[in-house]
């Protein structure tokens, strides 16, 4: 059943797409089936003509089908190019929707290996078995032998059956033989799927420019290498053992043919014996049936090609199919700037997972308040952040943002209130200016923005300045900047937001001590009344934070100024914070 709502879905999918496609791939098939059903008519009229002596007339008929046939063949070119370029513009439609798809899902699929794995094979299956495109192909061939298949068994029925059963057995063989191959291509595509995927890894690493310093300075390079050599020569003869094996069944649908062939010459000359048909019916019915069998036998081979593709495919409809939360929350109350946070017994785990990561938390933010999240790792600091941001909802309890369910708000409205720096954050092969702002709507906020985190001296010494390229994808005097640098960067672009909630999560974990106080030192004087968290297993923002919030294993151990929590000198917070006091000093 799912095979079959998938194969709708697939046709829904590309008909959504591309209307065009189909009605190339139509008008094509009827073109091709017409070529194939003159040349058999055809030839049959001109054996007769001539064994009726009648020279004039066949001279007529050959001219006549050698004009159709050429404007057959040249409709099918032409119609062909087209539907090529039609379906390459339906595969990138769909790599795209598939890539919009991943950037819109659910936060938790992102986090999931088993949704991560849905994601990597639909790739696969797309990119190196080509699954979507022969599918397509398939379903245009299918159109063509159907119309020839339909055009040709009345004849041959009403000359004689058995022409058919002999026809149908031999089919059978094919359809039987081709439900085998399609067995093991699934098992040998199950197979590749983790050897390819670490194919790909290892090929990622080796190319990739900043894995070189380590190679060169650790043994890792030629560890590295072995591992790419293994898994492509694997990889390799994992094709060349699966080709082999397809070639095996090629040499089955082979004698199969032959055998279908003797068949049928063999019964057509002898009704042709038996009831005086002539050469022209002869030639008529042969002809007929050959074709027929051919195009029956293309036709099993289609449809298992669509079948075996949907099933390499299934993955892309996985993908698809997962919980759009960016849709699903268009509508919605429209979102207010900030006012006040307040977590009311929040207990969470992850998906998938069994252990609780926050238990029972509670705690309010109000307007303008600045407040620093500490704890050791695994406490549960990040998971706040997530929560915060929508990319997870809570087990138990509620976020509400002046006084409402966050999941009240328009998504869209909710998250631009936001701007957020993650401890993982990335930055692109653009220009430091549109990493803060892609539009570049201020370069001269922009530029502030980035001299407030600290990077005045090394932006005036590039020669384009702000429009210096982070690397070379893109230009050839593109630069790159150390990881404290690039987490500076990241900062400004969370500063240069217009937003009402700011949340600094670890980013600054590449930077000293030092840097990173005086990093968060800037940022608070830049924000000024914006209610800010921050979020750090260093205590270099606790000091000038209204509130600290200390979290122990998942739970809140207190949530006080830092003058008063120092002077609990056995709790969590002045153990951490006199343990790296040294540094501040």
């Amino acid at each position: 059943m799912k095979l079959k709502s998938n194969t709708l879905r697939l046709f829904l999918i590309t008909f959504k797409l591309s209307k065009r496609f189909y009605l190339l791939s139509f008008t094509k098939a009827l073109a091709m089936a017409g070529k194939a059903i003159v040349g058999v008519y055809g030839l049959s009229l001109i054996i007769t003509k001539l064994s009726e002596g009648d020279f004039n007339m066949s001279l007529l008929y050959a001219g006549a089908i050698v004009v159709i046939e050429v404007i057959l063949r040249f409709l099918e070119l032409t119609l062909t190019t087209f539907t090529e370029i039609e379906n390459d513009r339906v595969q990138n439609a769909v790599k795209i929707l598939i890539a919009e798809k991943l950037m819109k899902v659910e936060f938790k699929y992102l986090e999931d290996p088993k949704y991560l794995d849905s994601a990597d094979k639909a790739k696969f299956a797309i990119e190196d078995f080509d699954a979507l495109n022969v599918a397509m192909k398939s379903s245009v061939d299918l159109f063509t032998h159907f119309i020839t298949i339909c055009s040709l068994i009345t004849l041959i029925v009403l000359f004689n059956p058995i022409i058919l059963a002999i026809i149908f057995v031999s089919v059978l063989l094919h359809f039987l033989v081709s439900k085998i191959a399609a067995k093991k291509q699934n098992e040998m595509y199950e197979k590749l799927g983790p050897i390819s995927r670490r194919n790909r890894y290892f090929s990622g690493v080796i190319n990739d420019v900043k894995y070189q310093k380590d190679f060169r300075i650790y043994p890792l390079g030629n560890l590295i290498f072995e591992q790419f050599n293994y898994f492509l020569t694997k990889n390799c003869n994992s094709f060349i053992n699966y080709y082999k094996g397809m070639g095996k069944f090629q040499v089955i649908y082979t004698v199969i043919n032959y055998f279908q062939i003797f068949g049928i010459y063999s019964f057509v000359a002898y009704i042709s014996i038996t009831q005086n048909l002539g050469i022209g019916a002869y030639i008529l019915l042969t002809a007929s049936a050959i074709k027929a069998a051919s195009s029956i036998n293309l036709f099993t081979n289609r449809l298992t090609e669509i079948k075996r593709n949907i099933i390499l495919l299934q993955p892309a409809f996985e993908v698809l199919d997962m919980e759009d939360r960016i849709t699903l929350s268009k509508e919605g109350l429209e979102c207010k700037p900030f006012e006040s946070l307040e977590f009311k017994s929040i207990t969470f785990t992850y998906p998938g997972t069994d252990k609780i990561i926050l238990k029972d938390v509670s705690f309010d933010i109000s307007k303008g308040e600045k407040i620093s999240i500490v704890g050791f790792n695994g406490s549960g600091k990040t998971t706040i952040v997530k929560l915060i941001s929508r990319f997870y909802t809570p087990d138990r309890g509620e976020i509400l943002w002046n006084g409402v369910n966050i999941n009240e708000y328009n998504y869209d409205s909710f998250i631009k209130q936001i701007s957020a720096v993650f401890q993982d954050f990335k930055l692109f092969a653009y220009s430091i200016s549109k990493n803060v702002d892609l539009e570049e709507r201020n370069k001269e906020q922009i530029k502030d923005c980035l001299y407030q985190v600290g990077l005045k001296n090394k932006i005036e010494s590039l020669p384009n300045n702000i429009d210096s390229f982070l690397s070379k994808e893109f230009s050839n005097d593109g630069i790159d900047l150390s990881g404290g640098e690039k987490q500076k960067i990241a900062i400004a672009r969370a500063m240069y937001q217009q937003t009402s909630l700011a949340i600094l999560d670890e980013p600054t974990s590449a930077l000293d001590p030092l840097s990173e106080a005086d990093i968060y030192q800037h940022f608070n004087e830049l924000v000024r009344d914006k209610t800010t968290i921050y979020i750090s297993h260093r205590m270099s923002s606790s000091k000038f934070c209204d509130r600290v919030l200390v979290l122990d294993d998942g739970i809140v151990a207190a949530i006080d100024t830092h003058e008063n929590l120092m002077k609990e000198k056995s709790d969590v917070y002045y153990k951490l914070f006199t343990a790296q006091s040294a540094y501040y000093q």
